[in-house]
């Protein structure tokens, strides 16, 4: 008997500790729920009547006219963020999974220092290389141009993207390697056929925080760019934000805002389901 109420007392105690985790989580959501609410209707709002609008969106077709400021249209900025993300991103995992599958299977003069080194290289704040970035590209003759903050984008975002995903890849037991070189494979066409398809969760997590990192660049642009010529989604917020009258309309911000997130939250349901996945179970000898 007394054994039984211990088990009730101890169930009651865990509801009651349950609840009141579930108001505090729900105290703590609510302001970013009321910030939330006000960001999207702002966005779909007239500042000046107060009416409902599509008006807000305009940008995508028209010139802005903030006081004396005009803001060409988003097509542009439009055009070199996709460009810029798509390349960082698939350069980034592409070479990030080379990266990691040699230093995680091959065996070479030098691997324990390479690994350490991305080690260090990921703590190391890359704002502190942007000087030193800025002269070697004024050597190479790239400063200023697109080619050259998509090659600093995907520098200083490699070692940490090839770190991680090693560690998916030392996760594969070899034992399903070997196999697959049993059969008659050999190290390419087993890496294509077989390992990569057990190392979809990293690649996926990768291919998240590469894009979310490519889309939402702000830094490079405004340091190693020095003109409006390659405009992006970062820098025409900045404009919106921004302006030489120091005015701004905060229903179109907000519209632009709305649109610069919506790609992200897309790109992240659409890889969700290689995240969610768990690490290989099964295979031989397993």
């Amino acid at each position: 008997m007394n054994k039984k109420s211990k088990v009730d007392t101890r169930a009651k105690f865990e509801i009651r500790q349950e609840r009141i985790a579930v108001v505090i989580m729900t105290l703590c959501v609510l302001p970013i729920l009321y910030i939330y609410g006000l960001f999207f209707s702002n966005a779909f709002i007239n500042q000046q009547t107060g009416e409902w609008t599509l008006a807000n969106f305009n940008f995508f077709t028209n010139e802005i006219k903030l006081g004396q400021t005009t803001i060409e249209p988003i097509g542009e900025s439009f055009k070199n963020t996709i460009y810029f993300t798509a390349v960082v991103t698939i350069c980034e995992v592409v070479f990030s999974c080379m990266a990691g599958y040699a230093l995680s299977r091959l065996d070479f003069v030098g691997k324990k220092t390479i690994t350490m080194s991305l080690l260090i290289l990921r703590m190391f704040p890359g704002v502190l290389l942007l000087i030193g970035v800025l002269y070697v590209l004024m050597y190479m003759g790239i400063v200023n141009t697109m080619f050259g903050v998509i090659l600093v984008a995907i520098a200083f975002r490699l070692p940490g993207s090839s770190f991680i995903i090693r560690n998916f890849f030392a996760q594969v037991p070899k034992d399903i390697e070997n196999s697959a070189l049993v059969d008659g494979c050999n190290r390419f066409t087993a890496f294509f056929q077989v390992i990569i398809h057990l190392v979809k969760p990293g690649i996926a997590s990768t291919s998240v925080f590469a894009f979310m990192a490519a889309w939402s660049n702000y830094l490079l642009f405004n340091v190693l760019i020095f003109n409006t010529k390659t405009p992006v989604l970062a820098t025409y917020l900045r404009k919106i934000s921004t302006n030489d009258e120091m005015i701004a309309d905060y229903g179109i911000f907000c519209a632009m805002a709305l649109v610069y997130m919506l790609p992200v939250v897309v790109f992240f349901f659409i890889s969700q389901k290689s995240l969610m996945k768990g690490n290989v179970s099964g295979g031989k000898g397993i």
